[in-house]
C-alpha cells in the first residue's frame, strides 16, 4: 500500500513538473542592488533633443520597492509642454518563454500629479522602436506597477502585434517618463524590471 501511494505521489509530481507549473516564477532582469546602473544609461540621442530632459542616472538608496536600492533618474521638466526623460539598456534578449514585462516606478510625494510612464522596446534586425500603446499615470508618494503583455496578438504595443520572432530578438529596453503640463525638477525611481511567464 505504501509502495502504491509512493508511486502515485511520484507520478503526480512528474505531471506537475511536466506541465510547467513548478516553473511559473518571474525572472528578475534588473533589481539595481549593485554599485552601478547595471548598463542602464540616458542615451546620447536624448541629450541632443530639446524635449528630452533627463539630467542624470544613478543607483540610489533613497527608496526601493524591494531590496535597498533603485535606479534614480533625475529630470528637469519646465512644464506647459511635452517633455520626456528616458533610461535604457542595450542587450540582446530572447524572451520566447515569457509573456509579460513589468517594472515599478516611484515619484516623491511632492511631485505633481500628471507625470506618466511607459516601457519601450527596440526589436529585430531593423531595430524597430516599439512603444507601449498606453502610458500609466504615476501617483506621487506611491509605487506604480507598469506591465505589458508580450504574447502573440497582444495589444500592449503601439502599431505592433508581438510574435514569437518579436520576443526572440529584443535589443533594447527603455523606460520613459513624460509630462504634458506639470513642471517637475527632481528624481524618479525605477525598480524591479521583471519578466513573467
Amino acid at each position: 500500500m505504501k509502495k502504491l501511494f509512493f508511486i502515485a505521489a511520484l507520478l503526480t509530481a512528474v505531471v506537475f513538473l511536466a506541465s510547467g507549473s513548478a516553473f511559473a516564477a518571474d525572472k528578475a532582469l534588473f533589481s539595481f542592488e549593485g554599485e552601478d546602473t547595471e548598463g542602464w544609461e540616458i542615451p546620447d540621442w536624448a541629450y541632443e533633443q530639446d524635449d528630452y530632459l533627463g539630467e542624470e542616472l544613478d543607483v540610489s538608496r533613497d527608496v526601493a520597492k524591494d531590496g535597498k536600492k533603485s535606479l534614480k533618474l533625475t529630470v528637469n521638466f519646465p512644464g506647459n509642454r511635452w517633455n520626456g526623460a528616458v533610461a535604457e539598456i542595450m542587450e540582446y534578449y530572447d524572451w520566447t518563454p515569457y509573456s509579460t514585462l513589468s517594472c515599478d516606478i516611484y515619484v516623491p510625494e511632492d511631485a505633481p500629479v500628471g507625470l506618466r510612464a511607459k516601457m519601450i522596446l527596440t526589436v529585430g534586425e531593423d531595430w524597430k522602436w516599439t512603444e507601449m500603446s498606453r502610458s500609466d499615470r504615476l501617483k506621487p508618494g506611491e509605487w506604480t506597477h507598469i506591465s505589458a503583455n508580450l504574447k502573440p496578438g497582444s495589444t500592449s504595443w503601439r502599431r505592433t502585434k508581438p510574435t514569437d520572432e518579436f520576443r526572440a530578438d529584443v535589443r533594447k529596453i527603455a523606460i520613459r517618463v513624460e509630462t504634458n503640463k506639470p513642471a517637475y525638477n527632481g528624481p524618479i525611481y525605477i525598480d524591479n524590471v521583471v519578466l513573467g511567464e
